[in-house]
């Protein structure tokens, strides 16, 4: 089995959680990232840098943004 160090933490990061599929990482500031985790078709792991969801602060609402244009939505 092969050893994967995975280096994408600053500073004042810590790794709330890690599984084979997700990594959940808290920034200093207090958002948490989290990143998909996969082996590409030639098994080499990867990480979807470009598709990470953040929970920040604020009041309950959802924002995508797509190539530019963003769409909010309140969930309560």
């Amino acid at each position: 089995m092969a050893n994967i160090k995975i280096n994408i933490l600053k500073r004042g990061d810590t790794v709330l959680f890690l599984n084979q599929d997700i990594i959940a990482i808290q920034r200093k500031s207090g958002e948490v990232y989290i990143f998909k985790f996969f082996y590409d078709e030639n098994n080499l792991p990867r990480i979807d840098i470009e598709n990470k969801s953040t929970i920040g602060f604020g009041d309950g609402s959802i924002t995508v943004a797509v190539d530019g244009d963003s769409t909010e939505v309140t969930t309560f």
